[in-house]
């Protein structure tokens, strides 16, 4: 047999199948996506529909009406089958064995918005629920239905048999559409944007910043190591530098209520905010007014005073980074900054 004869000459159907296939005749892999055969059915269905409607008195219409039932139960089946296949996000919890780990879990990692899978669940159930509840109803709900999308054809009329075939077929193939992206690519997808998402820095920073208002020692101690993290990987900033000199003066206030501080990490705590306070002048200088309303009593609030501390006990060092001319501590025997 001729090369013609093995190429060209092949029966029209099997190339319509390797066209919807999306392959070639050189490729020697057999596997074939499941979205050929979904789409090769679809395909199929619509030629069914267009010739059995050319033969009526109004093909057109009868074309068009068709394919918006056809449509409209796909989209339906796509929307069913959507919120089957939602993937669930997996929430993982920490033991909690002592106050300090029950501490670190709560300012733990924060998790995906789960609402729409919430939705997705509840949706799921009530379908299910109703139409178990209701299962000898709907053979005559859809043939009430049937006979009112039947009358749109107008005369002669179109069989409720062959509208309910319709809604079938298409519906069911779009619920198994929906469904397998849904599962297949859809939530490929979604590990791949968080994936993503937390690999860039804003996304660091922002939780860094979230960790400073959770509850201590937890909240502290996150942030200043997802901070030195965030430093070694993607260099200076200098607002992740103020907020590692805020998570090491919670730490210096923490360690002052103690009943018996330790004198050594407390002057650990103060080294390391200060030197973090003059990484954040020396990148940006004007973030002075911004560590200054952290600092200073007059300036401060109850949810934004970390660096207070060092005013209240008259810390010379934050005085000269953060004080302004005329500034002094409200005690007699300390100076104002000269001007």
């Amino acid at each position: 047999m001729s090369e013609n004869a093995n190429g060209s000459n092949k029966p029209l159907m099997s190339r319509i199948l390797r066209a919807v296939r999306g392959r070639d005749d050189n490729e020697e892999s057999k596997d074939v996506k499941w979205s050929s055969y979904q789409g090769f059915a679809i395909f199929a269905g619509v030629v069914i529909l267009i010739f059995y409607t050319v033969k009526g008195e109004k093909p057109w219409q009868s074309l068009a009406i068709g394919l918006l039932i056809a449509g409209a139960a796909l989209a339906a089946g796509i929307l069913i089958g959507f919120l089957f296949g939602i993937p669930r996000t997996l929430q993982k919890e920490r033991p909690q064995s002592d106050a300090t780990t029950a501490g670190e879990a709560s300012a733990g990692a924060y998790g995906v918005n789960t609402n729409l899978e919430q939705i997705s669940d509840w949706l799921t159930k009530i379908i299910v629920g109703v139409g178990l509840v209701q299962l000898t109803v709907i053979p005559g709900k859809l043939k009430g239905l049937a006979d009112y999308l039947a009358t749109a054809f107008g005369a002669p009329a179109v069989p409720s048999a062959m509208v309910i075939t319709i809604i079938c077929y298409f519906a069911i193939f779009g619920f198994l559409l929906g469904y397998l992206w849904t599962r297949i690519y859809l939530m490929s997808e979604f590990s791949r944007v968080e994936r993503v998402t937390r690999d860039r820095p804003e996304y660091f920073e922002g939780l860094i910043h979230a960790y400073l208002y959770q509850p201590m020692p937890g909240g502290f101690r996150n942030a200043m190591k997802e901070g030195e993290k965030y430093l070694a990987r993607f260099g200076d900033n200098w607002r992740v530098w103020l907020y590692v000199a805020c998570a090491y003066a919670q730490e210096y206030g923490y360690l002052s209520r103690d009943p018996e501080p330790n004198e050594e990490e407390k002057n650990a705590s103060e080294s390391k905010c200060l030197n973090a306070v003059r990484r954040v002048l020396q990148i940006n200088k004007d973030a002075k007014e911004m560590l200054r309303g952290l600092w200073k009593t007059e300036l401060t609030n109850p949810l934004e005073n970390d660096l207070e501390i060092f005013w209240i006990e008259r810390n010379v060092d934050f005085l000269k980074c953060l004080g302004n001319a005329g500034d002094a501590f409200p005690e007699e025997d300390n100076r104002a900054i000269a001007a």
